[in-house]
């Protein structure tokens, strides 16, 4: 008879995520949660909405200079929201 390695909840649950799809969209909201520590205070406050749908990243602003300066840091800012999740799920940014 072999003995059955005990596993944690933790791990029980993050198996049951993966298995249901949820895993993918609970990194989403991870991501999204970094949003104001990647960006900074300044971009955080001018941001009006913040989505994540299908790897696309989309973000409106307020101000049309935010959103200019934001468009001109796209790939640093995607790289550094997967870095946050330590995983690749977002791969195109529209600023709005």
């Amino acid at each position: 008879m072999q003995k059955k390695q005990a596993e944690t909840l933790g791990d029980i649950l993050q198996e049951y995520l993966r298995a249901i799809g949820a895993d993918k969209k609970i990194k989403e909201m991870h991501a999204m949660d970094a949003w104001d520590n990647i960006v900074g205070k300044t971009i955080a406050r001018d941001t009006l909405d913040i989505n994540i749908k299908n790897g696309i990243l989309t973000v409106k602003f307020r101000s049309p200079l935010i959103r200019n300066e934001v468009s001109m840091h796209k790939t640093v800012i995607i790289q550094r929201m997967n870095e946050a999740v330590g995983e690749k799920i977002i791969s195109q940014m529209k600023v709005l």
